[in-house]
């Protein structure tokens, strides 16, 4: 296998918690948008407790990132309707909205061995593509991948969801970015860290995968390999 994948032309990547550390920004920025909600509830009377609130909005987020619903305004709208009837205020979503990604960018980095892995894939030869998901909110996944100077090491970026009306694991964005390398899917191996966005899509297009597993979640989807850090990519490509 680790010959057949070595003969791929083409890379593709993910963005968050494959390249970029996120998680931590966003549970940061959960974190946030639960206080400034909590305090929204108690001045209309409403005596939460904050720690199920955040609760409560975790579970939403998952839930959201599950139905790929990716527009953060829906998210809050969803909590606060649980206690308050009535229309909510745009300005009070956008507010949240802005509070969140801004907790998100400021927290944001990239793995240590980010750079060289796409330096040395570079040298080898490869085509680099990076794939994503929009936030939900347009322009903003291409600010957030450009603050982190990442752009300039792809041949091709593809927000999908922007870029295409589908996003991941459908077969737009992917076929998209594999037109967009001069490649077939075949041609090319994706590294995600997301079983059913990355790994499930690419599969079903006849691409290598590549999960890297930072945690021991499980999944019954089986990739060709998998490794548990970035740098570990010299060993297969």
């Amino acid at each position: 296998m680790k010959n057949n994948i070595a003969k791929k032309r083409g890379v593709l990547f993910d963005f968050d918690d494959t390249l970029a550390k996120t998680k931590v920004g966003k549970n940061m920025g959960l974190r946030q948008v639960s206080l400034e909600i909590y305090d929204y509830l108690r001045k209309r009377g409403f005596n939460v407790d904050l720690d199920k609130l955040y609760k409560e909005i975790y579970s939403t987020a998952k839930m959201m990132d599950k139905k790929k619903i990716y527009d953060r305004n829906l998210w809050w709208c969803f909590v606060i309707k649980k206690f308050l009837k009535g229309k909510i205020a745009k300005s009070l979503l956008n507010s949240l909205t802005k509070t969140y990604w801004g907790r998100v960018i400021k927290k944001s980095e990239l793995y240590k061995d980010t750079l060289s892995i796409l330096a040395y894939l570079k040298k080898k030869g490869y085509s680099l593509g990076l794939i994503t998901d929009t936030d939900g909110m347009k322009g903003l996944k291409d600010k957030r991948i450009k603050l982190l100077n990442l752009k300039k090491w792809f041949n091709s970026v593809i927000v999908a969801g922007e870029d295409t009306k589908q996003t991941k694991p459908e077969r737009t964005p992917l076929i998209l970015i594999s037109q967009k390398l001069n490649l077939k899917p075949k041609e090319c191996v994706f590294v995600g860290n997301n079983p059913h966005v990355d790994i499930l899509g690419a599969k079903k297009l006849g691409m290598a995968t590549i999960l890297i597993k930072r945690q021991n979640d499980k999944t019954k989807i089986k990739p060709d390999r998998i490794i548990k850090k970035l740098s570990q990519l010299k060993e297969i490509l």
